[in-house]
């Protein structure tokens, strides 16, 4: 018979913050409500720990003997669940009669670094497909979610924050500065186009090398990780994502709640669900047809849309997480 309260124990040991943190924080901070939830993550990571530190048992380890303090840490704590995530935390877990163990995939399949997970998470058909063929265990699909901080500040008090012109269109993206979120890309078509009163806005973890663009004319603005991504997002008159791959998107579905046009690339993250939504998408081989569609956006006066986000619901994905974990345990 399985437990009502369930000890879950995630196990992430990144050091930046970007979608893989984002989702053990959005996915901890509802477990909680109804479990006992534990998370071992990297002592550096700065930001993911002072998110939760004082909302569940955070245990911070460094790099030496990780192993073996995973192990300690896993005896005491005498989880139902351990949730790994990404390959360098579930690499470091064995297997075990006392508890499960799944990993959800924010990245590629390596099955060497996957073999002693019980099951694994997927969010698009690919990873499925390609995972089944090697992986012995239980793979299960999941959609990811929305769950946004609420605006905090005025559009106006936003922009005069950014130093930004009040008669500027705004083009904005959020990832990270990484080529596989394609920041270059977007950063020679601006560069290109060179277009009149408009900025590009850049969000993400690794900056500040790309600081040098920002200039007095305010075309580019080169921003860090932020505290409300919302504050941001309310700002941009266009949202534009062009991801080289993706295992899903958050920043994609997270600008649609926004009711925000958007160009977006198709990738094997997103090419399951998003021909279900007036999204204007480009192939990211054809730099002609993004610039051509940032023009066409740049001078349209048309920029509210509607798009029905039921199948990103937090609470409904983050139970099904919760289902999954409770059909590994029947096993």
């Amino acid at each position: 018979m399985i437990k009502k309260k369930l000890k879950i124990l995630h196990i992430i040991l990144s050091k930046g913050f970007a979608g893989s943190e984002k989702y053990v924080v959005d996915l901890v901070q509802f477990q909680k409500k109804k479990h006992f939830v534990s998370l071992i993550s990297s002592k550096k990571n700065i930001t993911l720990n002072k998110i939760l530190k004082n909302k569940i048992n955070v245990f911070g380890i460094g790099n030496i003997f990780r192993k073996l303090k995973i192990k300690k840490l896993i005896k005491n704590i005498d989880p139902d669940i351990i949730h790994t995530h990404l390959g360098e935390s579930a690499k470091l877990i064995n297997k075990s009669s006392n508890y499960k163990t799944i990993s959800t995939m924010h990245m590629n399949y390596k099955n060497k670094d996957f073999k002693n997970m019980d099951g694994i998470i997927v969010s698009n058909k690919t990873q499925f497909n390609e995972i089944k063929k090697v992986f012995k265990g239980k793979i299960f699909k999941s959609h990811l979610w929305v769950n946004l901080p609420k605006i905090s500040i005025t559009k106006s008090k936003m922009k005069k924050k950014l130093n930004l012109p009040k008669k500027n269109f705004i083009f904005g993206s959020i990832g990270r500065y990484h080529p596989q979120k394609g920041f270059d890309i977007l950063i020679n078509c601006f560069q290109e186009l060179n277009l009149k009163n408009c900025t590009l806005i850049l969000i993400g973890n690794g900056h500040k090398e790309y600081l040098k663009l920002e200039t007095s004319n305010n075309k580019f603005k080169i921003i860090g990780h932020v505290e409300n991504v919302s504050n941001y997002y309310n700002i941009f008159d266009i949202c534009l994502f062009a991801s080289r791959w993706e295992t899903f998107g958050y920043s994609l579905v997270e600008s649609m709640k926004f009711n925000k046009p958007i160009i977006s690339s198709k990738h094997i993250g997103n090419k399951d669900w998003i021909n279900k939504f007036q999204i204007n998408q480009f192939d990211i081989n054809k730099k002609k047809h993004l610039k051509s569609l940032i023009k066409k956006l740049y001078k349209s006066t048309s920029f509210k849309k509607k798009y029905d986000l039921g199948m990103f619901d937090y609470k409904k994905n983050c139970e099904a997480i919760t289902s999954i974990y409770k059909k590994l345990l029947v096993q």
